[in-house]
This record gives structure tokens, sequence and C-alpha cells, in this order.
């Protein structure tokens, strides 16, 4: 039994240390006075262990945190349940690449492995200019199936999308 413990203990310590530290960039830096604006990540539950997410990822190349990462955390621990956890954050109001995502998200690995498996996990990512507008508030968005996932911002009051769209149409 302790010989099956070890690689356990050992995987769940692995697990946890990846949670954490993945983005400790923050796109307001100290001391910053500048015009900010507000993105939030978007993402709906398809069912009790498995979800869509549309997050932004990275800032100007930085990895920021977001949506996948506190989902994951939500959802470490609860077996075959996932928690969604939609980010939002303050960013400052210029000109920047943003990189977003739009995946399936599971609660356990093995579930992605056989939903890729079945050809039911859709997953789209690529940079994008953005030049939010100061006080404004923008929501990351998309479409994920088997013929055309897509993902982009779009601005949460006019629901018009302020980026370019990420396409993987097949």
């Amino acid at each position: 039994m302790k010989n099956l413990l070890s690689p356990l203990l050992l995987a769940s310590l692995l697990a946890a240390t990846s949670l954490t530290g993945c983005a400790s960039y923050k796109p307001i830096p100290e001391n910053y006075t500048g015009p900010i604006a507000t993105v939030s990540d978007s993402g709906m539950a398809e069912d009790g262990s498995k979800a869509q997410i549309f997050a932004l990822t990275a800032i100007d190349g930085n990895g920021i945190q977001d949506s996948f990462l506190t989902t994951r955390q939500a959802s470490h621990g609860k077996g075959m349940n996932i928690r969604l956890e939609v980010t939002e954050r303050l960013i400052p109001a210029q000109a920047m690449k943003v990189k977003l995502r739009g995946s399936h998200i599971t609660a356990m690995p093995i579930h992605e492995f056989a939903s890729r498996a079945m050809g039911t996990f859709f997953e789209v990512e690529g940079v994008v200019d953005f030049t939010p507008q100061a006080d404004k508030r923008y929501r990351v968005v998309g479409t994920l199936s088997k013929a055309d996932s897509a993902v982009w911002i779009e601005d949460e009051v006019t629901r018009q999308p302020v980026t370019a769209k990420v396409t993987n149409q097949k």
C-alpha cells in the first residue's frame, strides 16, 4: 500500500503546484495611474463535468490569471464535478496584443482524453490586436463546434466585436 500512496501523493503535489504560480504577471503595474478598462472571460457548463470557456490568457506575451486556471483550482478535489469560475480583470486602456483561447474544459484529464477520442472536445487559440477604451467593459466570447470554433472580444454593452475573430474553420 505504501508504494501506491507515494505515486498518488507525488501526483497530487504536482497537480497542486501546477495550479499555482502560472500567471504572476499583473496587467496593471504598481503605481499605474493611467486609464483602465475591464475584461471578463465567459463560459457555460455543458453538464456537471464539462464546460466551455472563452478567455483572455496573455497580454503582450505575458500569461495572466484566466478562467481556465481559476476553474481548475475551484474544481480540484471534486472528482467528476467541474466548478466554473469566470475571471474578470482590469487592464490598461492602451493598444496591446492579447492571446484569446476558447476551449472545452473537463473535471478530470481522463474525461478530456475520452472527449477528444469521441470528437467532442473543441478548442481555438490565437493572438489579436486589442485597443480597449478607458472605463469600458469587455467580454471574451466565442463558439465551439466541430465545423467552426471561434473566440473574440466584444463590447459588453453593445455586444459588438472589438477584435478580430480567431477561428479554426474546418
